[in-house]
Formats: C-alpha cells, structure tokens, sequence
C-alpha cells in the first residue's frame, strides 16, 4: 500500500526542499521506502538531478505538465514506480504552474487501476517571501493554485518578520481560503515540518475524489501565461577551478537572464534555476528575486577542469523564443569572459 502526496506550488515557492527534507524525515524516523516524481516544464531535468543527488529513487516526466498535457503519462509512471520499487509513501513534484486539483483528477484514474492506494490531502505551497508581491503582480493565476488545497504550506519562514509578516499572511489566506490548515515552514530551520509531516499522515484517505472535473482540460502552462526556455550542456575550462568559482560562473548567467527580463516586463515573475553536476557531486543554484541573489544547494567539493550544467528559465510575461535567445546569450558572455568551451548536449 502506497501513500502518494502531491506537493504543489508556483515556481521557486520551494517543492524540491519541501519533499527532500520530508522524505529524508519518513525513511530515517519511519523506516519507510520513498519516492519522487519530479515533472518540468522543459525538455531539461533540474529538480530531478537534485533530488537523485539526494540519494532519493525519483522518476522524471518531462517538457509539459502533468495536470494536463502529460497526466496519462503521470498515471502510468505511479504505476511503474510502485511495481518496480514498491515504495510506501510516493511523493509528486508537478511543475510550478500546474493547477493542483487537475493533477488529483489523475490520482483518481491511478485508484482504478492500482489496488490499495491511499491519498494525501491536497498541499500547495505559498511562498512567504514573495506573498504580497505575487498576490499583487500574478493573482488570478496565484490564488487559482491555491484554491483547492487542504493544507496552504508558507515556506521561507525564515525570511519572514513572524510578529507582523508572518501573521498578515496567516490572516489573508484564512480569509480567502477559510477551509484549509495553514502550517508556516522552513527548509532552512526546519521549522513547521514535523506539523506538515503529521498533517500529511494522519490526513490519508483510501478513497480521493475529483476537484475539478469541470474543467480538467484546461491547459495550465497557457493559462499562467509563462514562458520558458532551458540548455543543457558540458563547460570545459581553460584552467580548474573550485566549486565557489564555479558557483559564481552560474551566478553570473542567472543574474544576467533575471536582470534582461525584468528590463523588458518590469518584474520577474517566475524561476531561475539551475543543475551542476561532476561526477557524483552537485549543486542546485536558485533565482526568484533579484535583491535576494541566487541560492545555492549542495556543493562540488573538488577543483575541476569540466562540469555539465542543466538551466531551466520560467518566466510570466515572455515569449519562450526571447527567453531562449537571453539564455543563449548570458551563457555565450560568461564563455568568452572566462575561456570556457560550452557544448550543447541538450540540441546536438
């Protein structure tokens, strides 16, 4: 018997970090077999490196959306996943624009066809940081997510003032959302994680029904209106370079992308993110403001000559084909201002 808890949100509210840490806590705490299904909107895999780099089993689906475009293909992955792996609690990563009741319409054709499984109830994550802001900017797309949700996730709590911030945000989601449990959490601090956890578990259900039959087919990645564009290749080096030199190559195109995107629009409304791999080690880089600077997870311990990078671009209020040529040419700038041999893996 399988528990499968999906864990939704819009993109850079901090799914990865969220399902890493819960899933470590049920197999050290429980003993229990874990897995991840990881979907992105690209054809490139971040998040599922990064949750492989964990020591997690994960499974990835790839260039759309499993609320809509690929949710066949989200029913027949739960069903290889528990007859090759057998794990007990099974947690699903859609992409940051998938609607979450479309993707529980899935779970219920998945309960026809596997006998014994068992549901969560429904968690979206909020990000705290940026509330107001995509409450402001982004808010029919924003509290559309958030409508179906039993359990409403604040994370990044640790950014927040929790006198004043903390309890304004509290407020207007038990306003608009009176129905759901609302839990504060942080990856940094842990922090909320054993409540959402207990909420997780004791909130199972052998039966779930559908939310939002009406409009299943809706296609989630048009209707938030994002674009996106990714890469996918091998830097050669001129000379070694340490992990933290690295880490500032991959900051610098982050930055680069962010700022041309905010020029054109206005704002950034959306995820930056990136991959670094060599060999078995790795690291996770984060952009979704601008003033806070990307984030790091992981590290590459050793001085190294190559490394291969995934980046992932999700932007509101950009053509894919703009986005694509602004990466193309932030990762073109770094490669002539540090000697660097790029090789695109991804389009060759």
């Amino acid at each position: 018997m399988a528990l499968i808890v999906q864990i939704s949100g819009f993109l850079g509210s901090g799914k990865t970090s969220i399902i890493i840490k819960l899933a470590t806590i049920v197999h050290q705490r429980m003993g229990s077999k874990v897995a991840v299904i990881v979907n992105e909107i690209g054809d490139v895999d971040v998040d599922g490196e990064f949750v492989k780099g964990s020591g997690l089993y994960s499974k990835r689906l790839l260039g759309g959306c499993i609320c809509c475009s690929l949710g066949n293909d989200l029913v027949s992955t739960i069903k290889s996943v528990i007859e090759e792996y057998d794990p007990e609690v099974l947690f699903v990563e859609p992409t940051g624009v998938a609607l979450p009741s479309q993707v529980r319409n899935y779970f219920v054709q998945a309960s026809y066809i596997l006998a014994g499984l068992e549901f969560s109830p429904v968690v979206t994550l909020v990000d705290g940081s940026r509330f107001k802001f995509l409450l402001r900017e982004f808010r029919p797309f924003f509290t559309k997510q958030m409508r179906d949700a039993d359990i409403l996730v604040v994370t990044k709590i640790d950014k927040l003032d929790k006198k004043f911030e903390l309890p304004l945000i509290v407020s207007a989601l038990r306003e608009t959302h009176p129905r759901a449990r609302i839990i504060g959490t942080s990856t940094i601090t842990g922090e909320g994680l054993d409540e959402l956890l207990q909420e997780v578990m004791t909130g199972r259900t052998a039966r779930v029904v559908s939310l939002a039959t009406a409009v299943a087919t809706t296609d989630s990645v048009k209707g938030s209106e994002v674009g996106s564009a990714d890469f996918y290749g091998r830097f050669s080096l001129a000379n070694a370079l340490s992990g933290s030199e690295i880490k500032r190559i991959v900051e610098e195109i982050m930055i680069g992308i962010g700022s041309r995107c905010r020029a054109l629009v206005g704002n950034l409304i959306g995820h930056i993110k990136a991959y670094v791999s060599a060999g078995d080690s790795g690291f996770k880089a984060s952009l979704v403001d601008l003033s806070s600077g990307v984030e790091f997870s992981g590290e590459i311990p050793s001085t190294l000559k190559e490394f291969k990078a995934s980046i992932f671009v999700a932007l509101s209020g950009l053509e894919p084909k703009n986005l694509e040529q602004i990466l193309k040419e932030e990762i073109k700038k770094v490669e002539s201002r540090y000697g660097i041999v790029v090789e695109d893996l991804h389009h060759r």
